[in-house]
């Protein structure tokens, strides 16, 4: 046989051995994947309930029952109503539910004393009902101290199994740990349009224009969009700490501070994608301290609920905001991008324009921008230094706000002026720089169009350009016949 012909026979002997190996060795890995999933589904205590299904779901521990709670279908909320009939909290609800569908057991033990393994009766036990009226049980014992494991039972099965310890943790809850703790119970996605705030000093209402905040009272003017959103999320996230009573008559009401109330909130909110929007009415309450006790407790209560809740007394400093703490404080309303030109102007110095360009990179990447000096002369400007000059102007924000311009003007020193202009030199915005206020602290400002004048921090206005000095980019040095630095000679004379 020729060579050629041993190799190639040689070379088909080998890829049919490997081909031998390689089925083999699929069909071992086959068995194996059937065999570990054989030994998965075994491992799951309670296998094929599907949470879906779930319309009851009831828990007693030690006998005695701490709370049922059901729903109609998979997309409903969860209610108790049992020992009460409030909303329950879904996130625990739904956490109880996933424990026992997707409950594994390490080992069984099969039948054994229950009330060595602690199931006379069960330390916990819970129950779901299906929507087909079928049930499936759970029931928890003792737990292991030696590798912290917990003994386990199917209802209606002798068998004692042997799980993961973690596995009970959904179950410790108490009854005020199962119920919806929301106060003003908005769901997500809702839209909170209007806040109306009595009670404080001063009483306020707030309201949203687009995704911008207003204040209609006690000074109509532009709301802080900041200021006004965390009051909505403080209200959003008020949380009950305590339950003090499932209902309250007058008399009680009083009691807990609540009539009348120390601060009343009316919100206007909009339900997810809707146009409709609803009322929401909170009342909240401080009582006199009890005789020798300092200790202050804050009550609050829903209009639609009528169970009165403890809450945090840090939503009263929350809900408690002075004018200047509602209005925007924002003094320059310029979109920076907008700009085409910025001029500065100072006494007994030559007036400075810069102009602002931004070119498209060519590589399709950021846009840069350029400054050029183009009065008192053309030349280059210092990009850093205006560029940190705009960003100052349209970020400049009031740290308070004086009274009428027309009759302070002549104390506040307005001298420095700094101007926006877009396209076609329009004037975007003015703005007049002033003397330091009376701590030193601060400086005045007015900005045209406003009828009052701001208190700004000197930072923000001290270091913007007030000479051609401060925005020229200086010259390149002189370079050497061999490319360095033209130096002076030490000594000329030699």
């Amino acid at each position: 046989m020729k060579q050629t012909s041993k190799s190639l026979v040689t070379t088909l002997g080998f890829l049919v051995v490997a081909g031998a190996i390689a089925g083999a060795a699929f069909w071992v890995q086959k068995d194996v994947t059937k065999e570990e999933t054989k030994k998965e589904k075994a491992a799951k205590v309670f296998d094929g309930l599907d949470r879906t299904k779930v319309r009851e779901i009831r828990v007693t521990k030690e006998g005695k029952l701490l709370a049922a709670a059901t729903r109609p279908d998979d997309k409903a909320s969860w209610k108790l109503v049992d020992p009460i009939q409030a909303d329950a909290d879904a996130t625990q609800i739904d956490a109880m539910v996933t424990a026992i569908a997707d409950l594994r057991q390490k080992s069984d033990i099969g039948e054994g004393d229950l009330k060595q393994y602690g199931f006379h009766p069960p330390r916990i036990a819970a129950t779901l009902k299906l929507d087909d009226g079928k049930e499936q049980s759970l029931e928890i014992g003792e737990t292991n101290p030696f590798d912290n494991t917990i003994y386990v039972r199917k209802g209606g099965e002798k068998t004692v199994r042997v799980a993961d310890g973690w596995a009970k943790s959904p179950f410790e809850k108490t009854l005020l740990d199962l119920r919806d703790k929301r106060v003003v119970h908005l769901d997500d996605g809702t839209e909170i349009r209007r806040i109306e705030v009595s009670g404080t000093k001063p009483p306020y209402t707030l309201a949203k224009d687009g995704t911008a905040w207003k204040v209609l009272a006690p000074q109509p003017g532009p709301g802080d969009s900041g200021t006004a959103d965390r009051i909505g999320s403080a209200l959003r996230n008020l949380r009950a700490t305590g339950i003090a009573a499932e209902s309250a008559d007058a008399k009680a009401l009083k009691q807990y501070g609540l009539a009348p109330p120390k601060v009343e909130v009316r919100l206007s909110v909009a339900p997810a994608g809707g146009k409709e929007s609803f009322r929401r009415v909170i009342l909240l309450g401080q009582p006199a301290p009890t005789a020798g006790s300092v200790a202050v407790k804050t009550y609050a209560k829903r209009d639609d609920s009528p169970a009165v809740f403890e809450v945090d007394g840090q939503i009263l400093k929350d809900l408690a905001k002075d004018l200047f703490d509602l209005q925007d404080k924002s003094l320059v309303h310029v979109d920076r991008e907008t700009v085409r030109k910025i001029v500065f102007e100072q006494p007994s110095a030559p007036k400075i324009v810069v102009a602002r360009k931004k070119d498209q990179a060519p590589d399709a990447g950021f846009a840069d921008e350029t400054f050029t000096v183009v009065e008192p002369k053309e030349a280059p400007a210092k990009k850093w230094k205006v560029s940190s000059a705009l960003y100052s102007i349209t970020g400049l924000r009031a740290a308070s706000f004086g009274g009428k311009l027309e009759k302070n003007e002549p104390k506040l020193g307005l001298s420095r002026t700094v101007t926006l202009l877009g396209d076609g030199d329009k004037v975007l915005a003015r703005v007049r720089i002033g003397a330091e206020t009376k701590d030193g602290k601060r400086r005045y400002v007015a900005v045209d169009g406003e009828p009052r004048y701001a208190e700004v921090e000197k930072v923000s206005v001290d270091d913007l350009p007030k000479t051609l000095d401060d925005v020229l980019e200086p010259p390149p040095a002189p370079s050497g016949a061999d490319g360095g630095t033209k130096l002076q000679a030490s000594n000329p004379g030699k």
